[in-house]
C-alpha cells in the first residue's frame, strides 16, 4: 500500500513544525526582519494562527495524532475530554467548516496538556500529539481568551529568541502552555526516526520533563504572572509564598516584536514569530506563515 504525502504531513503537524526537521547537510540562515502585525486584520489574508477559545458543555471525543516510531506515519487516537475542558480552535477555516463551528486540524492551535493525553502515549509513537476536532456550536461555549493563553499559535515557546530564529537552531528547549491550563517544559532531546521522506529528527519527547497546573493567571498590560504550587524545572520562576498552591510565580512578557523569516519547514517558505521574555530569558513563538 502506498503512503500518501498527506499522511506524513499530518504526522509532522503532530509534532509542531519547529519540533521536527528533516536531517540535511549545511548551515541554514533565515534572514529575519521586523514586520508589523495588525491584530484586527491579521490572519484571514496573511496566514495568522489566531485562536478562538471554547469551553466544552459536556464530555466530548477529540482526535489526537502522533507519529509512528516505525515509519513516521500518522497514528490517530481518540480521547474523551471531560465537561468544562477549555480548548483552542482555528479562527480562520474557510471552506472546511461553518464559521460558528469549533474546528481545528491540529496545526498551530493551543494543544492539550500531557495530563489529559498521557493514556495515549506509548513506545510506538512520538510527537506532542496534535488535537483535532469539528464541534457544532451546541457542544461548546465560546469564551474570552484565558489570561495564560497566547494570542496566536500553538502555545509553545522556544528558547533563544531572535538568535535561534536567525540560525534556525532546532536544538532549543521549549515551554508549552496548554489550553486546559498547564505549563510544561521540554528539554531538547533529538532523536531520529525513519520516514518515506528520509530521516526525521524529533527534538522533544511526548512526555514533558516537568509540568505544573496553573492555579492563577494575573495579566497586566503585556505581562502575565502564572502561579502554581511547585518549582517548574527549566524556567526561572520565583518563590513568592511558602505554603498553599500558589507558591511559585513565572513572569511572561510579550515583547510585541514580530519577525518574519525564511523557513522551509512551513508551506509558504516564510513564517512569523513573536518574541517573549519568560522568567527574564528570551523565547519566541510561531504566530503565522509569512508573506512579503
Amino acid at each position: 500500500m502506498s503512503i500518501s504525502k498527506t499522511t506524513i504531513v499530518l504526522a509532522i503537524a503532530a509534532l509542531g513544525a519547529f519540533g521536527t526537521s528533516q536531517c540535511v547537510q549545511g548551515k541554514a540562515v533565515s534572514h529575519p526582519h521586523r514586520t508589523v502585525v495588525n491584530p484586527d486584520t491579521y490572519g484571514n489574508n496573511d496566514g495568522g494562527f489566531a485562536t478562538n477559545w471554547y469551553r466544552l458543555k459536556h464530555a466530548t471525543n477529540v482526535t489526537v495524532t502522533y507519529s509512528s516510531t516505525a515509519n513516521s506515519n500518522a497514528v490517530r487516537k481518540h480521547l474523551e475530554l471531560p465537561k468544562g475542558t477549555i480548548i483552542g480552535a482555528q479562527r480562520y477555516h474557510q471552506q472546511v467548516a461553518p464559521k460558528n463551528v469549533a474546528y481545528t486540524s491540529g496545526y498551530m492551535t493551543p494543544n492539550l496538556s500531557y495530563h489529559l493525553k498521557s493514556p495515549l502515549v506509548n513506545s510506538k509513537v512520538y510527537g506532542f500529539g496534535a488535537v483535532s476536532f469539528k464541534l457544532p456550536a451546541k457542544e461548546v461555549r465560546q469564551i474570552v481568551r484565558p489570561a495564560y493563553g497566547l494570542p496566536y499559535g500553538s502555545g509553545t515557546l522556544y528558547s533563544g529568541g531572535v538568535g535561534a530564529i536567525k540560525s534556525l537552531n532546532r536544538n532549543v528547549d521549549a515551554i508549552k502552555i496548554s489550553s486546559d491550563g498547564y505549563i510544561e517544559t521540554y528539554r531538547n532531546h533529538p532523536k531520529k526516526y525513519p520516514s518515506f521522506l528520509g530521516t526525521l529528527e524529533s527534538h522533544y519527547q511526548s512526555k514533558p520533563n516537568d509540568s505544573q497546573r496553573i492555579i492563577l493567571s494575573d495579566k497586566t498590560g503585556d505581562t502575565v504572572h502564572l502561579y502554581y504550587a511547585h518549582h517548574l524545572a527549566g524556567v526561572n520562576d520565583k518563590r513568592v509564598h511558602h505554603s498553599g498552591d500558589k507558591q511559585y510565580r513565572l513572569t511572561i512578557t510579550n515583547r510585541h516584536t514580530p519577525y518574519q523569516y525564511n523557513d522551509s519547514a512551513y508551506s509558504s517558505g516564510k513564517t512569523i514569530a513573536s518574541i517573549y521574555s519568560v522568567g527574564g530569558s528570551n523565547y519566541f513563538t510561531i504566530i503565522g506563515s509569512g508573506r512579503e
